[in-house]
Parts: structure tokens; C-alpha cells; sequence
């Protein structure tokens, strides 16, 4: 890595936000909502067995270096979370069930919360002028979940999502569908997001720059540009 993090607005044209974990986050935690869906059937599931369960399941299904494997639809994406929900909640008596629960559950507005730095990081980069897309690994119910948080309402019909394009992150056709979103060359957009896999290396390899919004203050890539807080970056491109 060459470029220094003050030299990361250099030629951008338009921005590109992740959503989850970047934008948004599930509140109340996920934990919770999967614990509560297992004691609707009588099954009391510690809290922590249940959040490691889900960390673990979620992250052998999103992390693929087979590019074939990112290949998806909404179908797909029902598939996987139908294997994360019976990892994370095996030999409940109603499996359907608790599924068709927790999918309608992270399908509504107020499942979700914005991350307090969201507003007026939006608000600023807004009135730079430049575009701003989001540009997520989910399925169409991220739609109405957006629409219905007013900080990211606004921000209109920019929205690049893997199971309506086909492919998701790292795989280098969903980001060539998000430079045709913005309608600009790879070379002029700013990726920001949460995973330094996916949303930073992936956007690197298809010719973005990336940043890493590490909001847990980990620090433990050096092979990525970060920053822990959305607002660090925004004072960058007044600097």
C-alpha cells in the first residue's frame, strides 16, 4: 500500500458506501433477535453460544474466494440465510417457522438503527456534490429498510445490491455494476465500508480505491487504508 490516508479524495468523482455494519446496524443485536425467535418454541439458547454461532456461520457462507460461489439471486440469498438460521438454531420444532420470523424481522426499517456519525457524514459529503451510492452483499428487502431510515432516504435510488445484480462482493461484477450505477471509470470512485476483504481488497483488485472504516478500532490490517469514524474521512476532503 502506497497511498497515504490524506491523499485518498485524489480524482474521486462519486462515493460508495457498504450498508451493514458501515451504515447500519441490526438493533436490537442479532443475538438477541435469534435467541428470542428460539424461546417463541420453548428453547432457552445462551446469548454468546448464539451470537458465536451466527459469527461462524456467517462468515463461512460470506467469505469465498471461489469467484463462482459469489454468484447469486434472491433465491440464493433465501437459500443461505435458511443454512445460517438452522446453524445458529438447530432442532428448534418449528425450523420454518423461526426462518420466515427472523427474515421478515431484518426485512423491516425498525430492525435497523444508523450509526450516530451517519447523518452528518451524509449530510457533508452531500454538499460536495459528488454521487453517493450504496453498494451492499443483501437481497431486495434492503430496499424498504433503507427507505425507511430518513438519513439514508435522501439519498435516493443509488443502490447496488448482490442479489439483484447477480454477484456479490469481492467478485469483480458487482463492482463493475456499481461504476455503472454512478456511470464512472473504477479509477474515480471511493469505496468505504466495514470489511476490509470484501468491501476495500475486493474494490482494490477491480480498480476502486477503497478505505476501511474500522469502528472497532481494531488497526490490525496494514495492508489497507482505514479510518475509525466516518467524520475522519469527511474532514479529509476538506483538508
Amino acid at each position: 500500500m502506497t497511498m497515504r490516508i490524506d491523499a485518498v479524495w485524489d480524482g474521486i468523482e462519486a462515493i460508495v458506501l457498504d450498508a451493514v455494519g458501515t451504515l447500519i446496524e441490526p438493533f436490537p443485536a442479532v443475538a438477541d433477535v435469534y435467541a428470542a425467535a428460539a424461546r417463541r418454541q420453548g428453547v432457552e439458547l445462551d446469548r454468546e453460544l448464539v451470537r458465536n454461532r451466527f459469527v461462524q456461520s456467517f462468515r463461512d457462507d460470506e467469505f469465498e474466494e471461489n469467484l463462482e460461489a459469489l454468484v447469486t439471486d434472491e433465491p440464493t440469498e433465501l437459500s443461505r440465510w435458511k443454512r445460517i438460521v438452522t446453524s445458529v438454531l438447530p432442532n428448534l420444532p418449528e425450523p420454518d417457522r423461526a426462518f420466515e420470523e427472523l427474515w421478515d424481522h431484518f426485512g423491516r426499517p425498525d430492525s435497523w438503527r444508523c450509526f450516530a456519525d451517519v447523518g452528518p457524514a451524509l449530510t457533508a459529503l452531500s454538499a460536495t456534490g459528488m454521487p453517493i451510492a450504496i453498494a451492499s452483499n443483501f437481497d431486495s428487502r434492503l430496499r424498504p429498510v433503507l427507505a425507511g431510515l430518513p438519513a439514508l432516504a435522501a439519498l435516493g435510488p443509488r443502490l447496488v445490491i448482490s442479489s439483484e445484480v447477480g454477484y456479490r462482493k469481492p467478485h469483480p461484477a458487482f463492482y463493475q455494476a456499481v461504476c455503472d450505477c454512478l456511470g464512472q471509470v473504477p479509477e474515480a470512485l471511493l469505496m468505504i465500508g466495514d470489511d476490509p476483504e470484501n468491501d476495500v481488497l475486493g474494490a482494490c483488485r477491480a480498480g476502486l480505491r477503497g478505505v476501511w472504516l474500522d469502528r472497532r478500532g481494531r488497526g490490525d490490517r496494514q495492508d489497507v487504508l482505514g479510518v475509525n469514524h466516518l467524520a475522519a474521512l469527511v474532514s479529509l476532503r476538506g483538508a
